[in-house]
């Protein structure tokens, strides 16, 4: 909630958003999708509900209006550089699991993050970067969407403890180390 306030205030493209049920309801009753966080700090899509119908959506403290998206990515933020992006991705031959949200795009739907092959929206980067700026870390992993039919990029979060193993835990030794030496 704090996030997409500091993003509001220093113009970070991000999803309309509200703490007002009412506000959501209005959404829904204009055919809009509402994504209902009931966990304000969570992973994975953990706190978080789709709603398509007024009487389905759950109490929350924050309402998010599902905006459609071609891709996503995560952009990694180090010491005000972009060290590493990647795409969100099912994995080869995966479909949404069964029994799971099909607009939650988490690991246990079959989703995975891919380096390979990546087309980067022209505003990739710098919104990245804007909104490790905005909060006013020194590194974070940004979650971002990007929108075909607006070719325009939006920010839904940004991840100040992303599970760095592999090549991700590679990227950020060696940005750490170039910032030590």
């Amino acid at each position: 909630l704090e996030t997409f306030k500091i993003f509001e205030q220093h113009k970070v493209a991000s999803p309309d958003w509200t703490t007002d049920r009412k506000v959501a309801e209005s959404w829904i009753a204009n055919g809009q999708i509402v994504v209902a966080r009931r966990l304000l700090n969570s992973h994975s899509g953990n706190g978080i509900s789709v709603s398509t119908e007024i009487a389905s959506m759950p109490a929350a403290p924050l309402y998010v209006k599902y905006k459609k998206k071609r891709k996503e990515f995560r952009v990694h933020v180090f010491n005000k550089e972009v060290i590493d992006v990647q795409q969100k991705r099912l994995a080869n031959g995966a479909q949404v699991a069964v029994g799971h949200n099909e607009y939650i795009r988490s690991h246990a739907n079959g989703w995975i993050f891919a380096r390979e092959n990546i087309t980067e929206p022209e505003e990739l980067r710098s919104l990245a970067l804007a909104a490790v700026a905005a909060l006013g870390l020194d590194f974070g992993a940004v979650d971002i969407i990007w929108n075909e039919k607006e070719n325009k990029c939006y920010c839904l979060e940004v991840n100040t403890a992303p599970g760095l193993e592999g090549q991700s835990l590679s990227i950020y030794a060696n940005a750490i180390q170039k910032l030590i030496r």
